[in-house]
């Protein structure tokens, strides 16, 4: 799952190459989920930010974050 979730930034990171902001927002994100059990180690809510910044389906969310704690 994470792999998917990296590819999915990795897409988003080129495609707002020239918007600053969200540039730098995809680039955090992917920093944290490079790091080890990152999701383990945030919040719920923190959690379903980023799955909703990665544009993860509403319905989507429960699912994707239990396969990734």
């Amino acid at each position: 799952m994470i792999e998917q979730l990296l590819s999915i930034t990795d897409k988003l990171i080129e495609i707002n190459k020239d918007n600053e902001n969200e540039y730098k927002k995809y680039l955090l994100i992917k920093k944290i989920l490079t790091t080890k059990n990152s999701f383990l180690n945030m919040d719920v809510e923190y959690a379903y930010s980023i799955l909703r910044d990665l544009q993860i389906p509403e319905d989507n969310l429960k699912s994707v974050y239990m396969q990734l704690i």
